[in-house]
């Protein structure tokens, strides 16, 4: 039984890890569905800063969600802060239950995890997670600067993976 209850628990960790991270992986998108363009958002970050859709007009950026007991999505966080510049990149908590959702203790924990400062706002956002179907975690949705969606990605990616999607959008935008 003691095995059981503890193969349970170790799946259930794993639980919205849905590639591991290979550098020769093949890209598939995920599809994006009817949602061509990403909805509008007002939410408060760890700082108490407001950050609504209007500040994020006319700039490429990317929506990441997870989830603060989500350890296994640090790698896709990392590769992350080493690609999309600061203002950027948005951090979604998908998390609904009360006690995952402190964004200021996720913050600090994912900064002392990584060993480095995140410069992006951490937002408790459940139901907007749901808004966008966002079934497994870690999820990015890829941003334009028209602010339509150009891809989404569930499951572990690594930085050169970040890149084929995150560079085409800065380039179009000629930042």
């Amino acid at each position: 039984m003691k095995i059981f209850g503890f193969t349970f628990f170790v799946c259930f960790l794993l639980v919205g890890c849905t590639t591991p991270i290979d550098s020769a992986q093949t890209i598939i998108p995920e599809p994006i569905g009817d949602m061509p363009s990403f909805p509008d958002f007002n939410f408060v970050d760890e700082n108490n800063t407001t950050h609504n859709s209007s500040m994020y007009a006319g700039i490429p950026f990317v929506a990441y969600f997870s989830a603060s007991w989500c350890t296994h999505c640090k790698p896709t966080l990392e590769a992350l802060d080493d690609t999309v510049p600061v203002g950027h990149l948005l951090v979604f908590n998908k998390e609904s239950r009360e006690e995952y959702s402190n964004m200021t203790e996720w913050k600090e924990s994912m900064e002392s995890e990584l060993n480095r400062t995140l410069d992006h706002p951490f937002m408790h956002a459940p139901d907007f997670a749901l808004s966008l179907n966002v079934q497994s975690i870690p999820s990015m949705f890829f941003v334009n600067a028209d602010g339509e969606i150009t891809h989404h990605q569930e499951g572990l990616r690594n930085q050169s993976i970040i890149e084929t999607y995150w560079n085409p959008l800065v380039s179009n935008d000629g930042q």
